[in-house]
């Protein structure tokens, strides 16, 4: 920002500080309704992946800040809300055009932007959502408990605190569902391992890699291995 749109900001502030402190009704993270339900039934990102253009939504707490709309879950865009009438449109800030009218399906758990619908998760990081809707929950493990939790963190599993599903798959490299498993919260310098949910049980296997990139160390062609864990989910 430079110094003058940095003035022209303060001022603006200054003059209107009660429309910047108005709150969003519609605070929280949306996850695009198609993609939810197709990994619903499905249990597989990959699977449900490109059925959507328009993956998430992520509403500040206030109305004038910045609205966060996500492509595929590969990248996005800010986004300005502006109340119109009774209701409220969703507006591209470059070029200026309006993505669609907000309408409310059921009051805080869907709702209608333009022609896509939205269902609303409790997580308000846009890098996160499988974490609740897919893993979260009560395992077992050789007769042990373990858990997975929606903040992305996991007890129970060996020398393991965190994991990380992947949701971006515009870089198609292995065709498999993609999980990162590390002792510290840092998916770059975590093991990658494919897993599938098959029943009540969660599997996770180590990937035979057959080709690897020299730089990065990224497995660029290879194959399910060895299974590493058996989960089995139990009632919540």
């Amino acid at each position: 920002m430079t110094f003058r749109y940095f003035k022209i900001f303060v001022f603006l502030f200054g003059l209107t500080p009660n429309l910047f402190a108005q709150t969003n009704p519609f605070a929280g993270q949306w996850i695009n309704e198609k993609y939810y339900n197709t990994l619903m039934k499905t249990k597989s990102p990959m699977k449900a992946f490109s059925s959507y253009f328009q993956s998430n939504i992520v509403f500040s707490k206030q109305l004038k800040g910045g609205q966060f709309l996500g492509w595929n879950f590969h990248e996005g865009e800010e986004t300005v809300l502006k109340p119109v009438g009774n209701g409220y449109e969703l507006w591209r800030t470059e070029p200026k055009e309006k993505i669609g009218a907000i309408s409310i399906i059921d009051a805080d758990k869907k709702i209608k932007v333009g022609k896509e619908s939205f269902v609303k998760i409790k997580s308000t990081d846009p890098t996160m959502c499988l974490e609740e809707i897919l893993f979260e929950g009560n395992y077992e493990l050789n007769g042990k408990p373990v858990k997975f939790n929606a903040n992305g963190t996991v007890t129970g599993l060996p020398n393991i605190k965190y994991f990380f599903p992947k949701c971006d798959f515009i870089e198609k490299i292995l065709p498999f569902d993609l999980i990162v498993l590390n002792k510290v919260k840092d998916a770059m310098t975590g093991q990658s391992y494919i897993y599938e949910f098959k029943d009540d049980s969660l599997i996770i296997y180590n990937i035979d890699c057959q080709q690897q990139d020299p730089d990065t160390k990224d497995c660029m062609k290879g194959r399910k291995g060895k299974e590493k864990y058996a989960l089995k989910k139990l009632s919540n």
